[in-house]
């Protein structure tokens, strides 16, 4: 693992959740969302110009969100810059939350892994080249099996608009009933898996698995030869599911968030 290779998959990421609001300070990337979903509204510290003082920066940084009305917020991980930022943010009583995996597998090994199962027969997985073009049962399914509705479901759905590279939809089924969805976003030889949700009916059938596989030759298909995913630590059962289908941890990332200021003070 070097941090070249870090910095790289966290470069494709941010290409593939991007925020509403983003403003560079100094090459840090300060990421704006209305509050949905932590990585589209945090700070991306991973490119540093070295010409405004670390000091500034950081202040620049808790102006910008509370311009917009949210909580300062980074996403550290090994190719952070600079290097100590997680300690530095840890003094100014920034607290650490949400440790996230992030996974990654030879495309041809998910493919390999990612086998036919009893039930697979009764799946059936479409995958929608844009999400122009997509039906509202994508969405909806997506947003039920997520529980987003409201604010939530219409940040995260304008987060879709918004993907630049290459995206596949995929929407399962389970005799002819829509069961499960993911999203793939494949950029410079790696496929990015998003949004894996299953409603409550079918968890358990095989759906996560025939989504990865469909994704895996979706990817394969237009160029990624490997893909990489990220996951919650405490998230068990679906380390598992990854682990089986051939993804190993590449790096660990989490968040530094500031310290919430009670009334008054």
């Amino acid at each position: 693992m070097s941090t070249q290779q870090i910095h790289f998959i966290e470069e494709l990421a941010a290409n593939a959740w991007p925020a509403a609001i983003v403003q560079v300070i100094d090459g840090w990337r300060l990421r704006f969302n209305w509050g949905v979903t932590s990585r589209a509204n945090s700070v991306y510290p991973n490119d540093s110009h070295g010409q405004i003082a670390l000091e500034d920066k950081l202040r620049h940084v808790e102006d910008f969100y509370t311009h917009w009305g949210g909580l300062a917020r980074y996403q550290i991980c090994p190719a952070a810059q600079p290097d100590d930022l997680d300690a530095i943010l840890a003094r100014r009583g920034y607290t650490s939350a949400a440790h996230t995996s992030v996974q990654v597998a030879p495309t041809a090994t998910v493919m390999a892994r990612a086998q036919t199962n009893p039930i697979s027969v009764r799946n059936r997985v479409c995958i929608t080249p844009s999400v122009s073009t997509l039906d509202d049962t994508w969405a909806e399914t997506y947003c039920t099996a997520g529980d987003f509705s409201g604010h939530k479901r219409a940040m995260r759905l304008g987060i879709l608009e918004r993907i630049g590279p290459r995206a596949g939809f995929a929407l399962a089924h389970i005799d002819g009933q829509p069961a499960g969805v993911g999203l793939g976003v494949v950029e410079r030889g790696w496929t990015g898996i998003f949004c894996m949700e299953t409603l409550p009916a079918f968890r358990r059938q095989g759906v996560a698995t025939a989504i990865l596989k469909e994704m895996a030759l979706w990817g394969q298909r237009h160029g990624g030869a490997n893909m990489y995913l990220q996951v919650m630590q405490d998230n068990t059962p679906a380390c598992a599911l990854y682990a089986k289908v051939g993804f190993s941890s590449l790096y660990i990332y989490h968040y530094r968030e500031a310290p919430q200021i009670s009334p008054g003070m």
